[in-house]
């Protein structure tokens, strides 16, 4: 295990050995090997995720219930909702390891474009990756040709104790989290399969990572999504219960 600050393209290329060889059942089962493999190799990596957003029709029974939950009754939650559901995390805490452990983040309701922007980390991630945000109110497919090619969107926060929005909003919003863990660089890469499902994943560093280093990682998500299309078109994203 190296630092992720000193990442260089032979971990790249190791990860994306892992990520390409694997042949997984389903894309939770994918998503939970990506993080852990990458959660792996690094010794400041803190905490690693993978997430999914797909309409509410479209998720498992415990993450619907999950969402509606949240939601507590908010008419604009229906089917055709998307959701930010959490496939796969790896981490240094025991709850980190365990995607149904999630008290929070396990399926968040994006109610439409208001809600998507008054969470700063979401909303910037999503911004970044080139998603129009206004597709969260009138239902279009939000899935760019740009990330529906080979082209990947990359989320990148240096500092995650200094960087904030343009309302003043620390984008990590969670500096409680922050502090304790040692959290510095943040950084996240998305792509979309053809179906208009977004996948994403977010690292959290507890070193600073330069971006030259940051921008060698957002092609994985290629890799991972050409390790699932099949799954992703056939429907295949959750385990079964």
């Amino acid at each position: 295990m190296g630092s992720l600050a000193d990442a260089g393209w032979e971990d790249v290329e190791r990860l994306r050995a892992v990520v390409s060889g694997s042949q997984p059942r389903s894309l939770e089962l994918a998503a939970h090997g990506f993080v852990t493999a990458f959660a792996g190799a690094f010794t400041d990596v803190a905490l690693v995720r993978v997430f999914a957003v797909m309409p509410l029709a479209d998720v498992a029974d415990h993450e619907r219930t999950f969402a509606r939950r949240l939601a507590a009754a908010d008419p604009r939650l229906t089917e055709r909702t998307r959701v930010l559901t959490l496939l796969g995390t790896a981490g240094g805490e025991p709850a980190w390891n365990d995607r149904r452990a999630s008290r929070g983040h396990l399926c968040i309701p994006l109610l439409d474009r208001s809600f998507v922007e008054s969470a700063p980390m979401i909303a910037r991630l999503l911004a970044d990756i080139d998603v129009d945000l206004a597709a969260f109110d009138d239902g279009r497919p939000i899935a760019t040709r740009k990330l529906m090619g080979g082209k990947n969107g990359m989320f990148y926060i240096p500092d995650a104790t200094t960087a904030k929005d343009d309302q003043d909003r620390y984008i990590i919003p969670d500096q409680a989290f922050v502090e304790k863990h040692g959290i510095r660089t943040v950084f996240g890469m998305g792509g979309a399969y053809l179906e208009g499902i977004l996948i994403l994943s977010i690292v959290f560093s507890r070193v600073e990572v330069p971006r030259i280093i940051v921008d060698r990682f957002p092609s994985l998500i290629v890799n991972l999504k050409m390790a699932t299309a099949d799954l992703v078109r056939r429907g295949v994203v959750f385990e079964r219960e």
